[in-house]
């Protein structure tokens, strides 16, 4: 007797592109948000600052994680993230998290030191980003660890 005709076969979750506004009111969508707005008012921040030398470096952690930021909130929230799911997501988005935390961690050091009213707004908006890029690198850590799916 064949058992495999008879026997249900199970669904696999479908890959398809598809919009999910759901995604921005789970708690890694509010952090992916968190973390652009961080990203643009320190970006608009530093450029009312008149320290050229410090801009340069502060502009490229900034367009770094507003690019990478927005990809990874498009990318969730559009489901490729379902559709590449061989990639090794929580792996490459714990790292990502990790190495912003701890540019931003320099970067605002350093901002804070320059006195003006514009570095210490930057701190303010650094020590944001940092706690969003290291509350979003420990939910990441923990899923990966667990197993869990990346959406």
């Amino acid at each position: 007797m064949n058992y495999n005709a008879e026997a249900p076969q199970q669904e696999r979750p479908s890959k398809i592109v598809r919009f999910d506004k759901g995604y921005v009111q789970t708690v890694p969508g509010i952090l992916k948000l968190v973390q652009l707005a961080c990203n643009f008012i320190g970006f608009i921040c530093i450029k009312i600052s008149w320290s050229w030398v410090s801009a340069i470096f502060y502009n490229i952690l900034y367009w770094v994680g507003i690019i990478i930021t927005a990809g990874l909130l498009f990318m969730y929230t559009f489901h490729f993230v379902e559709k590449f799911d061989r990639w090794p997501w929580y792996k490459l988005e714990f790292a990502y998290c990790i190495l912003m935390s701890l540019t931003y961690i320099g970067c605002s050091i350093f901002a804070s030191t320059i006195g003006e009213s514009v570095g210490y707004a930057v701190g303010f908006f650094g020590l944001c980003a940092i706690i969003a890029y290291g509350f979003d690198a420990y939910l990441k850590y923990k899923a990966w660890k667990r197993g869990l799916p990346p959406q």
